[in-house]
């Protein structure tokens, strides 16, 4: 089954499941989505295929009993897919050959009846489309495989983040308490697994720019673990991911406008000193205003992050190089090479030549030459080799080369 064919008819269900909730079954919106899965499903059958089974779980998603390869933003959305038709005891579902365009209209009529009445109206068959409650979960491993868990939060963050802002986009004034917890539960976790985190922030998808709440995200990110790098306690790991996060509510580079935004909300408490003014000087610093330590941190996270954002072309080690030599304008020296021994001389996320071969830089050893030595995993085929190859110990392969993504045609966030 192609890919983007996979992927169309569970984006064509997502979609279908978010027009149902403002829409009746007979409006254009809900209309053009059944055409499209139907169309989808025809080219589908059309390859040879007898049957496409979706299996969708809270964090796993199957196609014909094969784990589903998403990126970041596509889990977000089939979660969300996977909790709706979960609730209705249908994440089990499954399209014959012989569906017709009769059945899906019958299956979305049965969705958007059980929508409306909160509660499942769907029946189990609809010609040739059958559902039901899909068995098992691996949310229980989760505590076995922490990378898994680390994606989980980061998505669930995105998904809090992007939601915060198209709330205040609104006018409104949103809560703060499912961003405090979401950032809570990445802050213990990170105090463990940090690299897993380093490698979803620094990850560029060469096909499109980082949305400003991706970009955000990976700020409070980074500024977490800076900050556990500095040895930073937890309320202020808190107050600087917080303000990575609430940064994204101004862009302007002024440091009175990137606080206004801080004013409209009530449930900051006895942080809120602290946020106002670390934003502040976040942005101050920048100008080449004095500031405080924290404003300071948050200032050498945000322009990583932009220049990230601005040059896909130049790899992670060369950005760290540049920063550190003072060679980003306006940028304190001495703050650069505090964050370049954060990150290391080859950054998890950056690319390398290893004896020939494209290798992915993946975590440092714990040791003296681990940042400079790091731990690698090597690209085959256009696949990452899931066994790591520990630099630091071996002391026979040769660094080559760093590598741009890009120029090499390696989209990183596909691997």
């Amino acid at each position: 089954m192609s890919v983007d064919i996979g992927t169309k008819i569970l984006l064509t269900l997502y979609s279908l499941g978010s027009v149902l909730k403002l829409y009746e079954v007979n409006n254009s919106a809900v209309v053009r989505q059944i055409d499209v899965l139907d169309s989808s499903l025809k080219e589908f059958f059309t390859a040879g295929e007898e049957q496409l089974k979706l299996t969708l779980r809270s964090d796993e998603f199957f196609v014909n009993d094969k784990l589903f390869k998403v990126d970041l933003q596509l889990y977000i959305r089939m979660r969300e897919l996977a909790k709706s038709l979960g609730e209705f005891d249908y994440g089990d579902l499954r399209f014959s050959a012989a569906t017709t365009r009769v059945d899906i209209e019958n299956f979305v009529l049965g969705y958007s009846d059980s929508l409306r009445a909160s509660k499942s109206m769907l029946k189990p068959q609809y010609g040739g489309i059958s559902g039901k409650k899909a068995v098992g979960s691996s949310a229980a491993a989760f505590r076995f495989e922490p990378n898994k868990m680390a994606i989980w939060l980061y998505a669930g963050l995105l998904d809090v983040v992007e939601q915060l802002y198209v709330v205040c986009q609104e006018g409104k004034t949103p809560s703060l308490l499912p961003l405090r917890r979401s950032l809570q539960m990445i802050i213990d976790n990170m105090k463990q697994h940090s690299g897993i985190y380093q490698m979803l922030s620094a990850i560029r998808d060469l096909n499109k720019k980082r949305s400003l709440s991706n970009t955000r995200v990976a700020i409070a990110i980074d500024a977490i673990g800076l900050g556990i790098f500095l040895d930073f306690s937890s309320l202020v790991l808190m107050d600087l991911a917080l303000c990575g996060i609430l940064g994204g509510l101004s862009e302007s580079d002024s440091a009175v406008d990137s606080v206004t935004p801080l004013f409209q909300f009530s449930g900051l408490g006895a942080s809120a000193v602290g946020l106002i003014l670390t934003l502040h000087d976040a942005r101050a610093a920048r100008q080449g205003q004095n500031a405080g330590v924290l404003g300071n941190v948050l200032m050498i996270v945000e322009a990583y992050h932009h220049l990230l954002n601005e040059h896909l072309d130049t790899p992670l080690p060369e950005l760290i190089r540049l920063m550190a030599t003072g060679g980003v304008e306006g940028l304190d020296k001495g703050l650069a090479q505090l964050f370049a021994r954060y990150k290391g001389l080859y950054p998890i996320g950056s690319l390398l030549l290893i004896d020939g071969a494209n290798a992915l830089v993946m975590g440092h050893s714990n040791n003296e030459v681990g940042k400079k030595r790091p731990i690698v995993a090597k690209i085959r085929r256009g696949r990452l080799i899931p066994d790591l190859i520990d630099l630091s110990r071996r002391k026979d392969l040769d660094i080559q080369k760093v590598l741009s993504s890009k120029k090499e045609k390696i989209n990183i966030a596909q691997l």
